[in-house]
């Protein structure tokens, strides 16, 4: 799908306006941005049937500049904005910290064009002196470099695992091809991904491999044959084939998905019983008799460890644990009974509250809870509580209207700076489930953005502390906190920690949430969608508490609509 691909172009285009003072435009730009990348239909397949502008966002100029990239690949108006931009000017705007207006004066003040030159003045302390910049916003830019060229190496989950199953779709559709499966991190889920491996059993390996590297979305092909292929995607990212024998598919599978470190363990464990363990099955070491192979349960029973599932394969003590059969059950891919947080056209979102209450009744949940922005969020149209008030009567009309599910009335209140919230007590106590989050203040000292959280965290009305950290995967570093006085304040209050399901954010970390959960929290999973394609988000956040080994329990909404109520403190 090139949603992604055109989401981009649309939040650069959207850049380069800003820094050219453009008012509105490019609002609308980021606007159809987020609707494209919340998109589980393929965009191509929208354009096709003629439905670009029934989009949220989209109207007959976007929607032309979509047509365009499909046929072209390339936006006409993109390259002439760019033009009009000294050097590489618009590269600046991909490091966190440096917007259109910072950008523009470093290129005023010392010619900064491209982000080598801000590198290399970020190393000189040539930044700090100019004013409104200072030294630790240098260093901040040091590090914001670092987190581009890392991002620039490595796949967001939410954008490799779409593809890489796109792929797999394709290969499928093969008579010819028996199995077909992910694997490396993208099984195991990680947060990012480097290249995609995908493993293949197939009565003609000849023909799947030339398919494979004929597909019109490969740039460059590696390597073509018949136990294995490697091609360049025209997006930059690597993509291995493994061609595979049905009896070594199994081993193969589980040597794959990784990681090494826990690889290396079975190995040794392997060695210890006399037996020999590689991609082609497990051995007696002293013959060739394979004794396990075609399924990964198989190899890891006959080593005599308990399954364990992809996500916890990262050598954390999981393979002492299955040795004496002790992984517990982790929460599973469909245990999950309603979405926590979620935003409409009342705040920065692109559907209604019946549009989001109908997509989320399709996908089997009993009970959904909108929690638009709340007033201190200008720029993402916060609601000041009379707005707050409509709001909440406008949820209780559209849940008469939708049967069959229950719609909370919530909201995303900001925690300000002094540590109180974004309405008064007031308003709150008329919310159902009371949400907060840190939107502002982000290089805030650790000591006093401790306390600024766990000062929101103490209101009697609080309920889930969403993406605890703020960061964005490559983009934003977590703001400094002492993490465990802020679970420890949530524990306390009986608030629950957010794991957020956008592929960008999802925050918490797995390292976090094993963490948290050690200290007695208990979380709720929740996708942050603006979109009704933005709720399909939710496996992002499963996997990553599923990493956290998390179990059904830890996890407020696997509960049932009925058991609600003793965990939120104003529901009824």
């Amino acid at each position: 799908m090139k949603n992604a691909e055109i989401a981009k172009i649309f939040y650069e285009i959207a850049d380069l306006l800003e820094m050219q003072a453009v008012q509105f435009k490019p609002q609308a730009y980021r606007k159809a941005a987020r609707t494209l990348e919340g998109m589980s239909e393929d965009i191509e397949k929208v354009s096709g049937e003629g439905r670009l502008t029934e989009l949220a966002g989209v109207g007959e100029a976007l929607a032309g500049k979509i047509q365009e990239y499909l046929k072209t690949g390339k936006v006409k108006h993109l390259d002439e904005l760019k033009k009009k931009i000294p050097g590489n000017l618009d590269e600046l705007l991909k490091v966190q910290g440096l917007g259109p207006k910072r950008a523009l004066v470093l290129y005023d003040k010392i010619k900064i064009e491209s982000i080598d030159d801000l590198e290399k003045a970020a190393r000189q302390g040539r930044i700090r002196r100019i004013e409104g910049f200072g030294e630790k916003t240098e260093q901040d830019i040091l590090k914001g470099i670092e987190m581009y060229r890392l991002g620039t190496k490595r796949m967001l989950l939410g954008v490799a695992l779409p593809l890489a199953r796109e792929i797999v779709e394709k290969l499928k559709s093969l008579k010819e091809v028996k199995r077909a499966e992910i694997g490396g991190s993208i099984r195991r889920r990680a947060e990012t991904i480097g290249d995609i491996d995908i493993l293949v059993t197939t009565s003609n390996p000849s023909k799947i491999s030339k398919f494979f590297v004929s597909m019109p979305e490969v740039e460059r092909v590696f390597a073509e044959g018949d136990t294995k292929s490697s091609i360049l995607l025209r997006n930059g990212k690597q993509v291995d084939l493994r061609v595979l024998k049905e009896d070594e598919f199994g081993s193969a599978l589980q040597y794959f998905t990784g990681n090494k470190d826990h690889n290396i363990k079975l190995r040794n464990i392997a060695i210890k019983k006399g037996l020999k363990l590689s991609e082609y099955g497990l051995f007696r070491k002293a013959g060739s008799k394979r004794i396990a192979g075609r399924s990964e349960e198989e190899v890891y029973k006959k080593l005599g460890l308990q399954y364990i599932e992809p996500e916890l394969r990262e050598d954390q003590g999981e393979i002492d644990l299955a040795l004496k059969n002790k992984i517990p059950k982790i929460i599973g891919y469909g245990d999950i009974k309603g979405d926590l947080q979620m935003h409409t056209k009342n705040s920065d979102g692109v559907n209604t509250v019946k549009e989001m209450a109908v997509a989320a009744k399709s996908m089997g949940y009993e009970y959904i809870s909108m929690t638009d922005h709340s007033q201190s969020e200008k720029i993402a149209n916060g609601m000041e509580p009379e707005r707050l008030l409509k709001y909440i009567q406008g949820i209780r009309k559209a849940e008469k209207e939708v049967k069959g599910i229950r719609i909370f009335a919530s909201a995303e209140v900001d925690i300000k700076s002094d540590g109180s919230l974004d309405y008064s007590d007031d308003i709150l106590k008329k919310l159902d489930i009371v949400t907060v989050s840190i939107h502002s203040g982000f290089k805030m000292e650790k000591e006093k953005m401790t306390q600024r959280i766990c000062s929101g965290l103490q209101n009697k009305h609080v309920d889930i502390f969403n993406h605890p950290t703020g960061r964005y995967i490559n983009r934003r570093e977590p703001y400094e906190m002492d993490f465990e006085k802020v679970v420890q304040t949530a524990v306390k209050n009986k608030v629950h920690l957010e794991i957020n399901s956008s592929p960008e954010r999802l925050d918490l970390k797995d390292s976090l949430i094993r963490k948290a959960k050690e200290l007695g929290a208990d979380f709720t999973i929740s996708t942050d969608a603006h979109s009704v394609d933005g709720l399909k988000a939710m496996e992002y956040g499963i996997a990553m508490a599923r990493r956290g080994w998390l179990t059904k329990k830890d996890v407020i909404n696997t509960r049932s609509l009925k058991e609600l109520p003793k965990y939120f403190k104003n529901l009824k």
